[in-house]
């Protein structure tokens, strides 16, 4: 399959068989309604994007995370074994 641009933009006999066509078809009536049409989607299309690249270059940097300094937990009773937990005979006593 050959790519859709491999030779390039159509030069100007393209471009005038293209006007023709689009005449013919369309009517000398309806040609500038769809000209005028097609510049406002491609300029909003323009604004979406220098929209878009102003955003990306106007948000801040992430905050750099730092480790969390290390803690030293002191237990006050020691925990009971796992084959005594939820046993209520078991104090901490024990």
């Amino acid at each position: 399959m050959i790519p859709l641009l491999a030779f390039g933009l159509p030069a100007a006999p393209e471009w005038t068989f293209i006007g023709v066509l689009a005449l013919i078809l369309f009517g000398p009536k309806k040609l500038p309604d769809i000209a005028r049409a097609a510049a406002k989607i491609l300029s909003e299309f323009q604004k979406a994007k220098e929209e878009f690249q102003r955003e990306l270059l106007q948000v801040p940097k992430l905050p750099e995370i730092k480790q969390p300094q290390e803690r030293r937990v002191h237990a006050t009773s020691p925990l009971p074994p796992a084959d005594k937990i939820g046993n209520p005979s078991f104090t901490s006593e024990t």
